[in-house]
């Protein structure tokens, strides 16, 4: 009887063992652990900083990150590649100038349980399908002595670049740069037409005698080292990196109706048939956390939608001034949502496209 005792005992604590030892690799098992979850977003600095913050918290939890690198037309070209079968990335990077990954179904609502730090955007920047990661404040920049020399005023408004003194001496963005569109709706504005109705603003452009026609950002550092152009319409980012590379500029955000400037808005969402919903709502949920938004605002120079970063880099002693001491960004949440916000709904980039070569190009 006691050796059986002693068998049962023997047996119930190796048992014992082996659960407590299952239960202890259950509790090192993080959250996705055997998860792969596939990020398609911009290549350089752009993903290397978004790992820097994600990867370690997504490997903590026993996941790994692979990444599809391009703009949002590229991404979306993959995603059409791959219709009907498993989609090559988790998350997608969206831009409203690119309809067709919208339009086409390639993103699914997203459960917002698991995106808790929603309630620091504003409701402007997400609705049920994507998550604003990045705002650009769109308008233009100019150079500063220049204007001065000319004895031109401090610009306030895009009928100012109409100037007789500034005739061929402002850049515009190429029909095929996204920045192109806030400057069409901005001329349409200021002749009483809007996204709906651009006919008024490609006439005005027609009439500043454009010097050029910008493809890159590095084209615009060219043109205003070179004093060939005294103004080009481009996001505040573009000033700022001018103004530190020592060419003083200011930026202008200029009213469009009854809003002031204009955002150029990129957004992350969930694509349609991901097996790694969850996995893919945690890296919304990263990629608007305060210390995601904050190391974008400050080192790519970003808006950002986190309003917590708004306010606390609208702080005066934190905002980069220019020559004048006026600043290059408008930060605090009350601007940012004040932005005017184009209307996609009805957009038809190849009918813009056919008025500009009708009117701007030819």
């Amino acid at each position: 009887m006691k050796q059986a005792l002693k068998h049962v005992t023997a047996g119930a604590l190796a048992a014992a063992v082996v659960l407590a030892l299952g239960a202890g690799s259950a509790a090192a098992a993080g959250k996705f652990e055997g998860v792969t979850l596939t990020v398609g977003t911009f290549g350089g600095s752009w993903k290397d900083r978004l790992c820097s913050v994600f990867c370690p918290k997504f490997e903590a939890e026993g996941g790994k990150v692979e990444w599809v690198l391009g703009n949002p037309k590229l991404l979306l070209s993959k995603m059409v590649a791959a219709r009907g079968q498993e989609p090559p990335m988790d998350v997608i990077e969206i831009v409203d100038t690119t309809p067709g990954t919208m339009k086409g179904g390639f993103v699914q609502k997203y459960d917002p349980a698991n995106v808790p730090n929603l309630k620091n955007l504003s409701p402007a920047f997400y609705d049920e399908y994507r998550v604003a990661n990045w705002i650009t404040e769109e308008g233009f920049l100019f150079d500063i002595e220049k204007f001065e020399e000319l004895g031109l005023p401090r610009p306030t408004r895009y009928k100012d670049l109409l100037h007789p003194k500034l005739s061929g001496r402002v850049a515009f963005p190429d029909i095929d740069v996204n920045a192109v569109y806030g400057g069409i709706v901005g001329f349409a504005a200021e002749a009483g037409g809007d996204e709906h109705n651009i006919d008024p603003g490609l006439d005005l452009i027609k009439k500043l005698n454009v010097h050029s026609f910008w493809k890159s950002g590095t084209t615009v550092t060219q043109l205003h080292k070179a004093g060939d152009v005294y103004a080009t319409i481009a996001h505040a980012g573009w000033a700022v990196r001018l103004n530190d590379g020592g060419v003083k500029v200011g930026m202008v955000h200029p009213p469009v109706k009854d809003k002031k400037g204009y955002a150029g808005i990129g957004y992350a969402g969930v694509t349609t048939g991901s097996k790694n919903k969850e996995a893919a709502e945690f890296y919304l949920n990263v990629l608007i956390s305060d210390e995601m938004q904050e190391l974008l605002h400050v080192k790519n120079g970003i808006v950002p939608p986190n309003k917590n970063v708004q306010k606390k880099y609208s702080d005066p002693a934190k905002l980069k001034l220019d020559a004048t001491g006026t600043p290059f960004l408008m930060m605090k949440p009350s601007e940012i949502d004040n932005l005017y916000q184009l209307d996609w709904s009805a957009f038809d980039v190849k009918g813009w496209t056919r008025k500009w070569n009708r009117t701007v190009a030819k």
